[in-house]
C-alpha cells in the first residue's frame, strides 16, 4: 500500500512568562506554583487543540519551543524564587484512510533557577527527564464499514488506547492525561462514552500531605451518556470512580492517605433562547471512603457535592463583544483542621468527609488559584476586540474577569492553609487579559491578576500575577 506523505509546517512556540508577586501570605503551595499550573493548563489545552485535522491519508509533524520565567516570593523560606523554564516538544501524526490514526508528542525540557533557589534541590538546575506527553492509537470502526460497503452506517464507533487527555462532563471532576482505554459510541441521537484508565507516573497528587503530594497511582472508569435529539441542548449523566493505590513516601504505620471517590453527575450544554445566548451547567454527587488524619485502620466515608452554572452572550454588532456570569459551589466540611483537600490536616477521625474534591479544572483566577473545595465563587467577565477598523490591531482581544470567594462552610478550611479565621469572605480578584494576533505566525499575550485577601486571612496584603507570551509559529 502506498502511503502519500506530507510534512506539515513546523510550528515552534515561543511562550515567556513572566510573574510579579508581592509580599503576601502563602499556602503549602507558593502563589507562583499554583499560577504557574494554571499556565500549564491553559497551555495543554492550546496544545491539544493544535492535534492536526484527519486527513486521508498521510503524515504530519511538528513542533513547539516554549520558553517560561517565572518568579515569585516563598515566605515560607523568606526568599524570592526566580526560575527560567525550557520546554521543546514534537509531535507526529499518522492517518490511514481515516481508519487507523497514530499521534504521538514527547516533551524534553530544562529548568534554570537563580543560585539556592530550586525549592527541590537549591544546589543544582534541572534537565527534566524526556517523556512522552500523548501516545495513542484511534480505530475508526465505522469509516472501515463505510469503505467497504459504500455507505455510512446509522451508527458511528471509535476505540483509543495509550497516553491521551480524558474528561468527562464539562471536565468538572476529571480533566487530566491518562494512560487509557477509550470507547465512544453513536446511535442516533445518544452519545456513550466509556474510559479506563491509570494516572501518570509522577503526576501531581489533590492530596498535598508530603508524603503523596508528588506522585499519585490511581485507576479511573467512567461511563457517560448524552442525548443529542434537543434542537439547542445537549444533556448527560456520567459515573466516575476514583481507586486510589497511590503509596506514600516515606511509610507510616501510623496514617494512610488512600482517597478512593465515586461521582455520579448530570448536566446540559447549550443556546437558551437564541444562537448568541450560551449556557453550560454540571451537578454532581460525591461519595467514598477516605483515612482521615490520625487513622490507619478504619476509612471515613465521603459525602460530597459540586455545583457549576455558565452563561455567555455574544453580540451581533461592531468590536464583537461578549460577556460571561458563572457561579461554582463545592461543598466544605466543618471540622477539617487545616486544608480541604489533604489527609495531613484534614478530615477528623470518625466523621463524614463533605469537603468536595475531584480531579477536574476551572479557572478560578490566576492569582489566588485556589482548589475547588470548600468554595463559592462569583465570576462576572467580557471581551472585545476594541480596534477592529485598524488593520494592524484588528485581531487584539481585550478582555476583564473578576472573581469574588466565599466559603461554603465559614468553620472549615479551604486549600490555601493560610486561611485561618472563620469568616466566610475569602477575598476577590480582579484579572485582565489581551490576546493579539499579530500576524498569522505571530500571536502575543498578557493576563494580569490581582487577588486582595478578605477576613479569613490573617493578611490583607494583596497578591499580583503577571503573565506576558509571545508565540511564534512556522
Amino acid at each position: 500500500m502506498n502511503l502519500k506523505l506530507s510534512l506539515s509546517k513546523l510550528s515552534i512556540s515561543c511562550a515567556v512568562v513572566v510573574l510579579l508577586l508581592a509580599p503576601l501570605a502563602f499556602s503549602q503551595i507558593a502563589p507562583g506554583e499554583r499560577g504557574r499550573r494554571t499556565y500549564e493548563e491553559q497551555l495543554r489545552v492550546q496544545l491539544d487543540e493544535q492535534i492536526p485535522e484527519i486527513t486521508e491519508m498521510g503524515f504530519e509533524a511538528g513542533g513547539w519551543f516554549n520558553f517560561a520565567f517565572l518568579t515569585y516570593d516563598d515566605k515560607s523560606a523568606n526568599k524570592v524564587r526566580t526560575l527560567r523554564d525550557y520546554e521543546l516538544r514534537g509531535w507526529a501524526n499518522v492517518n490511514i484512510h481515516n481508519v487507523h490514526r497514530l499521534y504521538v508528542r514527547g516533551l524534553v525540557g530544562y529548568e534554570d533557577w537563580n543560585t539556592d533557589d530550586n525549592p527541590d534541590d537549591e544546589t543544582s538546575d534541572d534537565f527534566t527527564e524526556p517523556k512522552i506527553e500523548r501516545a495513542w492509537y484511534e480505530f475508526n470502526l465505522a469509516e472501515l464499514c463505510r469503505q467497504r460497503t459504500g455507505e455510512l452506517p446509522g451508527w458511528d464507533f471509535k476505540f483509543k488506547v495509550g497516553r491521551a487527555f480524558a474528561e468527562i462532563g464539562t471536565a468538572l471532576v476529571l480533566s487530566m492525561p491518562l494512560d487509557m482505554l477509550q470507547w465512544d459510541l453513536s446511535v442516533g441521537d445518544w452519545d456513550f462514552m466509556a474510559l479506563l484508565g491509570q494516572t501518570l507516573p509522577n503526576t501531581i497528587n489533590i492530596d498535598d500531605s508530603t508524603p503523596v503530594e508528588d506522585q499519585q497511582d490511581r485507576g479511573f472508569f467512567g461511563v457517560e451518556l448524552a442525548y443529542n435529539g434537543c434542537d439547542q441542548h445537549r444533556p448527560f449523566v456520567y459515573f466516575l470512580n476514583n481507586q486510589d493505590n497511590t503509596s506514600p513516601h516515606p511509610d507510616d504505620p501510623l496514617q494512610k492517605y488512600e482517597y478512593t471517590s465515586r461521582y455520579v453527575g448530570a448536566g446540559s450544554e447549550g443556546s437558551l433562547f437564541c444562537p448568541d445566548f450560551h449556557y453550560q451547567t454540571e451537578i454532581v454527587g460525591e461519595w467514598g471512603k477516605t483515612y482521615s488524619e490520625g487513622t490507619a485502620a478504619r476509612r471515613d466515608k465521603i459525602e460530597a457535592m459540586a455545583l457549576d452554572v455558565l452563561l455567555e452572550y455574544y453580540f451581533r454588532c461592531k468590536t464583537n463583544p461578549k460577556v460571561m456570569v458563572e457561579y461554582l459551589y463545592a461543598s466544605g466540611d466543618s471540622d477539617r483542621r487545616l486544608s480541604a483537600t489533604s489527609t495531613i490536616g484534614g478530615n477528623l477521625n470518625g466523621t463524614k468527609d463533605h469537603a468536595f474534591n475531584a480531579f477536574g479544572f476551572r479557572d478560578l483566577g490566576i492569582a489566588f488559584a485556589p482548589r475547588f473545595s470548600n468554595l463559592n465563587v462569583y465570576i462576572v467577565g467580557g471581551s472585545l476586540f476594541p480596534f477592529e477598523d485598524c488593520k494592524p490591531f484588528k485581531q487584539m482581544e481585550i478582555g476583564s474577569k473578576v472573581f469574588f470567594y466565599h466559603k461554603a462552610t465559614g468553620s472549615g478550611p479551604i486549600s490555601d492553609t493560610t486561611s485561618t479565621r472563620n469568616s466566610k469572605f475569602v477575598g476577590w480578584e480582579w484579572d485582565l487579559f489581551c490576546d493579539w494576533r499579530i500576524t498569522s505566525d505571530l500571536t502575543y499575550t498578557i493576563r494580569y491578576g490581582a487577588f486582595q485577601p478578605g477576613d479569613a486571612f490573617g493578611s490583607n496584603e494583596t497578591r499580583h500575577f503577571l503573565y506576558t507570551g509571545l508565540t511564534f509559529s512556522f
